[in-house]
């Protein structure tokens, strides 16, 4: 199976049509927020509410790629497709870093700061936002520890102008775009990605 997560409260739409012609694909919505407050706890519930196993392969969007990391702790994943996402806190906007305590008081901020552009159409994928959960992650990627020394292939799209995670010294793919790659050139991604599976040899994903 190839397992989808969202970015920050945003949900499956995050991967439109195209994304469908991947064998096994299946994208998934964000866990009603029961509490968890790292992204090891929300990745733990990914797991169980999603059905990830060993052998499965990830994909993940700005939060969802730091879970998808997370995950790979958990199941022995031979793959991971990071769209516009980080490995450690550190790739994350300076901006981001340096205002992100006052996301208790207005999570939506951050949605705006990175939905910045996007057509009208995309409103769908935001149906449904926890602000529990958005001010528990707000906080939580700046305290999670990154993905760390991995035997799990990790492959990077980037979006050039993405202003939430600029793009990292390595990237394998970078496009033309911003920070919700995964929805505004989910045909290049795809194609990419089509491309690419399975995946090669293990590497490791430092933090540049």
């Amino acid at each position: 199976m190839i397992h989808a997560l969202p970015g920050m409260g945003a949900n499956r739409h995050m991967y439109p049509a195209p994304w469908a012609q991947l064998p096994g694909f299946v994208a998934h919505d964000w866990v009603r927020h029961a509490g968890e407050q790292t992204l090891p706890e929300v990745a733990r519930s990914m797991c169980a509410a999603c059905g990830i196993q060993d052998g499965d392969t990830l994909i993940g969007s700005s939060l969802g790629g730091m879970v998808a990391c997370e995950i790979t702790k958990l199941r022995r994943i031979p793959a991971l497709y990071l769209c516009g996402s980080a490995v450690c806190p550190e790739e994350v906007s300076a901006l981001l870093a340096a205002i992100h305590p006052l996301a208790r008081i207005a999570p939506f901020d951050w949605l705006r700061f990175s939905a910045e552009n996007m057509p009208t159409d995309f409103a769908q994928m935001f149906a449904g936002i926890e602000a529990s959960f958005m001010r528990a992650m707000c906080t939580a990627i700046f305290h999670w520890e990154g993905l760390g020394r991995s035997p799990t292939q990790v492959w990077r799209i980037h979006g050039r102008y993405d202003r939430v995670i600029p793009p990292p010294a390595k990237v394998d793919l970078l496009l033309e775009g911003g920070h919700l790659i995964a929805f505004s050139h989910a045909a290049t991604c795809v194609a990419y990605i089509q491309a690419h599976l399975p995946s090669g040899p293990a590497t490791e994903a430092p933090c540049t």
